[in-house]
């Protein structure tokens, strides 16, 4: 059967079959993020994490995590916190430990 479809229709044939690949790899991919997003929140806020990814992992408000952080520009929130800190002269263990905080809050808040 798939030889006879092959035959009549070549070119629609490899279309599908490319469809059909390219379906199941977004489908992985999708379940792959699934899983990583779950179990991000469960690890410590760490120096290498920017605030982009802290605001999306533990569901922080951006404004609330850049009032911690001092910052306020969009390129500022995909550097690391131990840059941060560095820029700010701060110890990167003080902007973690009042991020730790809001996370915190906003966890028994729920």
């Amino acid at each position: 059967m798939i030889r006879r479809i092959w035959r009549k229709n070549p070119i629609l044939t490899l279309a599908f079959l490319l469809a059909l690949g390219a379906s199941a790899f977004f489908a992985g991919r999708a379940v792959n993020m699934t899983i990583v997003l779950a179990n991000r929140a469960d690890k410590p806020v760490a120096g290498w994490m920017t605030p982009r990814y802290i605001a999306r992992s533990y569901g922080l408000e951006r404004e609330d995590l850049g009032a911690i952080l001092a910052i306020t520009d969009g390129d500022d929130a995909r550097q690391p916190l131990y840059s941060l800190a560095q820029e700010q002269s701060v110890p990167v263990a003080d902007l973690i430990a009042a991020i730790q905080a809001l996370v915190d809050a906003q966890d028994g808040a729920e």
